[in-house]
This record gives C-alpha cells, sequence and structure tokens, in this order.
C-alpha cells in the first residue's frame, strides 16, 4: 500500500529517558486521524519529529521523501501547528499572511483562498491582537494552509477554545476531502467525532484502530427510569443498566419525544465515548503490567 506518510522504526532518547520506542505505522490520503495518549507520552514529540523538528533514529517519509535526507522535498508536502504559533500581533491577519507568503514562496492570491478557507474577512483591518483565541487558531491553520499541503498536523488545536469554536473547528478540519490530518487532543469525545482511524501511543508505542461507527452517527447512553419499557420502544435499547446506542441527532431526539410520551423517565441522555473507553482499557493495561 502506498502512503502519504511513513514512519519506520522511530525512537526517540532524550538523556536517559526513552520518549519514543520502535515506532512504525503508514497514513493513507485523504483521512484524519486522532493522535491520543496520556499526558507525557510523546505525542508532541512525534508530532515534531514528523516535521522535522527533532533528532531521531529511524525513519519518516512524507510523500515518498525522508525527512532527513529530503528535508525540503518532504516539507513541500506538510505543515502544521505544534505549538503556540507565533503572530506579528500589531499586524491585520492579511498583513501576517502576507509576510508568511513571502517567507513559504507562494504566490499572494493564495492568501484570499486561504481566508476564504477558514472564514477570515481579507477587509477586517483590525490588528490581530484583537483577536478571538478562535480567530487566531483559524489564522494559524490559514497560514498553515498557504503552501496547501497533503498533510495537515495540529497539536492540540483544541485547547482554549468555547464549544462554539470547537465546533467551527471541527467543521473545517472535516471540510479539507483530500487532506491526510493528524489532529491530537485530549478532548477524546471530539477526535471521536472527526476522525477515521485513531493513533493510541500508549507505552512509547503506537497502536492503529479503526472507529466502529456509522456516518452522522455517536455512541449514545440513556439512563431511563423504566428499562424493560424503553427496550419496547427504542430498537437496540436493553435492559442493562448501561444502555449505549450509535444513533444520529434526529434519532436521539425521535427517541426522547417517544419516551416521554410514554411516560419513561428519562433521567440522563449523554455521548459515551468507546474512544475514550479503549484508551482507559490500554493504560489500565499498562500500569497492571
Amino acid at each position: 500500500m502506498d502512503y502519504i506518510l511513513e514512519v519506520n522504526h522511530l525512537s526517540k532518547i532524550r538523556g536517559t529517558s526513552v520518549i519514543l520506542n520502535d515506532i512504525s505505522f503508514g497514513l493513507t490520503k485523504g483521512k484524519i486521524y486522532g493522535l491520543v495518549g496520556a499526558n507525557g507520552s510523546g505525542k508532541s514529540t512525534l508530532l515534531q519529529i514528523i516535521l522535522g523538528l527533532y533528532k531521531f533514529k529511524g525513519d519518516v517519509f512524507i510523500n515518498g521523501y525522508n525527512i532527513r535526507s529530503e528535508y525540503r522535498d518532504a516539507l513541500k508536502s506538510a505543515s502544521g501547528i505544534v505549538d503556540y504559533v507565533s503572530f506579528y500581533e500589531y499586524l491585520t491577519a492579511y498583513e501576517n499572511l502576507r509576510y508568511f507568503s513571502l517567507l513559504y514562496d507562494t504566490p499572494f492570491n493564495r492568501i484570499n483562498e486561504v481566508m476564504k478557507i477558514v472564514n477570515l474577512d481579507i477587509k477586517d483591518k483590525r490588528i490581530v491582537k484583537k483577536y478571538s483565541l478562535g480567530m487566531k487558531q483559524r489564522l494559524g491553520i490559514a497560514i498553515s494552509l498557504l503552501k496547501d499541503p497533503e498533510v495537515l498536523i495540529l497539536d492540540e488545536p483544541t485547547n482554549g477554545l468555547d464549544p462554539k469554536g470547537i465546533v467551527e473547528l471541527r467543521h473545517l478540519l472535516l471540510s479539507f476531502k483530500d487532506k491526510t490530518i493528524i489532529i491530537s487532543s485530549h478532548i477524546i469525545s471530539e477526535i471521536e467525532k472527526i476522525v477515521d482511524e485513531v493513533l493510541f501511543l500508549n507505552d512509547k508505542k503506537i497502536v492503529k484502530k479503526t472507529i466502529d461507527r456509522d456516518n452522522g452517527k455517536y455512541l449514545i447512553k440513556f439512563k431511563v427510569g423504566n428499562n424493560e419499557k424503553a427496550s419496547k420502544i427504542i430498537p437496540g435499547f436493553t435492559l442493562e443498566e448501561n444502555n449505549s446506542i450509535y444513533m444520529s441527532n434526529e434519532e436521539i431526539n425521535n427517541s426522547v419525544k417517544m419516551l416521554v410520551k410514554e411516560n419513561v423517565p428519562v433521567y440522563r441522555v449523554e455521548e459515551d465515548s468507546s474512544l475514550e473507553n479503549m484508551l482507559i482499557n490500554m493504560m489500565d493495561g499498562e500500569n497492571n503490567v
């Protein structure tokens, strides 16, 4: 299989500490990958290595180019945000993008394109210092898009965003149909909504899992006052105390209405993160070794 990004036997040792140990995986074009793991598991280090920011043992190929020996060619196909983006805060968004366009040697007409993609107004004369955190995050992604990369890497892009900003970012990432995206986040429920596959970084190793869900549906947990009656109303509902069912937003609303109509008390309806459970189980397995 041809991979847009391939990591072979990657290891990173800092002093006497092993950060990453013999990691290998391949990512295919056009998918969104979630990178998850406990704090300190090496997620940011891995992303920085992929972008050529750290020395390491092993090989990383982007679009067939070795990040070590063919750095310029490899990085033509990849871009991202792996730390706080430094802007010129007293310039406008357009002026910032113009500077980075000169730095990246990309045509100025690309600025208009990326500002439209991330929903920033090219006529906005406010300086970046007055931008909200969500707008700054979108500007950072716009800068990353100037080269029109095939691989986009985002390290904790939802940090500090309010719920509205998180939803806007989700819709933006889902609109990038032709790009391979790697996104790390500590908000597991948000990762689960947008990614096709997950890279679990655990015990200095990578385990790749496909998200098992129907398109447009989420794993929902119901807590009701009469499980037996609810099981006759909602298809797939069981008599067990914890009931998790894949449902679309419309199906959730209809199910709640039917339960209320049939006088079944509904105490709680919440997302049940199967991805979070998988991560916890892996971490528990490591702790029990």
